[in-house]
């Protein structure tokens, strides 16, 4: 299961709408401007605003440029390259914003007939697209986005002025963005969709169409300033999961397998005792972790310690990185994405003489290759029959084998 986010342009995109939206979701305003904080930007003021249009409540996101500070200030594409590079923000963040970046230069050097590294922006060259374009991926990265899909994009219709003078909606630049992707122009007058929001849409959205199954979150909607008589001029973004088929459980009855992404976090630790290590796998397992377990290992100084790994769906994984940090001693949690491949399985009731037993069949192209007891089964059993548990085990596996399951 991978975490997904859905942009529903139907009244365009801007990207003062994808940071109202995702503050609507529930990005904390005082993170966003924690991790913009890191950027080497002249003064600017946030603003954000609850309001509601056509009776649906948003937010309005506005960058206000300080008061020593030219809102048209021109930047070249390797000197905003540079200020991403040279911050502090994570690596997924620079990597987006750069490639966002990156594609609205080409589609400025295009459009003028230029090279990218001549290309100096002069609107998106200011201070708020700046804030826009890294805020909306500090967002993403927030909630730990892994896929974007969006509806067709609405680009609104007459005209836009702008520093190259008076054009038809779409502006040149836009209108090179959104090549091959799903558009479409209303009767609405006004531009519905800027460059900069048609760059972040277009460069983070490999999908564009809702054919998959999802488990829906949350949604949030960011407001445009313009305000029309039609529209509420408003982008919403759903926020959810993208899950396997059927809910992904299983891989159907004559399926090898299935695929499923799963994120490993891991710790090294040299300063917990092995209760602590124990209660705690045991806690990641009943917070439905899918492993937790420890590997010894040698650290700095020659001490002995463990390397600690919990593996879990990516969904989960702010939540078991908190629960690493309240639990165990480490100072630091390593996280990375990772797939694999899962056989086909099911779980049957066995009758035995001394009671019944959840057992665990594992198929591969409809045949099956494992079959197990149910552990806690096996052993709740064995104690209450006083049967020893490798006898009992032994017992259940041969009724396994009579019943045909091997």
């Amino acid at each position: 299961m991978s975490r997904i986010l859905r942009f529903d342009p139907f009244n365009g995109v801007s990207g003062d709408m994808i940071l109202g939206a995702l503050i609507h979701l529930g990005l904390p305003v005082e993170k966003l401007k924690e991790e913009l904080g890191k950027l080497k930007l002249e003064e600017y003021e946030l603003e954000v605003d609850e309001i509601v249009r056509k009776g649906i409540q948003g937010i309005n996101f506005r960058v206000r440029p300080g008061k020593s500070t030219s809102h048209h200030h021109s930047r070249g594409f390797l000197e905003i390259q540079s200020l991403i590079d040279e911050s502090e923000l994570d690596s997924w963040v620079k990597e987006k914003a750069g490639a966002i970046f990156r594609r609205l230069g080409e589609a400025e050097a295009k459009v003028h007939k230029t090279s990218l590294q001549e290309v100096h922006f002069h609107e998106v060259g200011a201070v708020d697209a700046i804030v826009d374009i890294v805020g909306a991926c500090i967002g993403c990265h927030y909630f730990g986005v892994e896929l974007f899909e969006s509806a067709p994009l609405n680009l609104g219709s007459g005209t836009v002025t702008f520093s190259h003078g008076t054009w038809p909606v779409p502006a040149p630049a836009t209108a090179e963005l959104v090549t091959d992707f799903p558009v479409f122009m209303d009767q609405v007058r006004g531009e519905l969709t800027t460059p900069t929001g048609a760059a972040i849409l277009t460069t983070l959205v490999k999908e564009r169409t809702g054919s998959a199954v999802y488990r829906y979150e949350r949604w949030g909607f960011g407001a445009g300033d313009r305000e029309f008589e039609e529209i509420p001029n408003m982008l919403r973004l759903v926020l959810g999961t993208r899950l396997p088929e059927h809910e992904g459980a299983s891989a159907g009855p004559h399926e090898a397998w299935h695929e499923e992404e799963i994120c490993l976090l891991e710790a090294n630790i040299d300063d917990m005792d092995g209760e602590m290590v124990g209660h705690f796998l045991e806690l990641a397992l009943k917070k439905k972790a899918l492993d937790a377990y420890c590997t010894p290992v040698q650290m700095k100084k020659s001490r002995p310690g463990v390397k600690l790994s919990v593996l879990c769906r990516p969904v989960d994984r702010e939540r078991m990185a908190e629960l690493i940090f309240r639990e165990t001693t480490t100072l630091g949690v390593r996280w990375s994405l990772d797939r694999r491949w899962v056989l086909s399985r099911e779980v049957k009731w066995l009758e035995t003489d001394y009671g019944k037993i959840a057992i665990k069949i594992a198929r591969h192209k409809g045949e099956i290759v494992n079959v197990t007891p149910e552990y806690e089964d096996l052993k709740a059993m064995a104690e209450r029959t006083s049967i020893p548990l490798k006898t009992l085990r032994q017992y259940i596996m041969g009724q396994i084998i009579d019943q045909g399951y091997e």
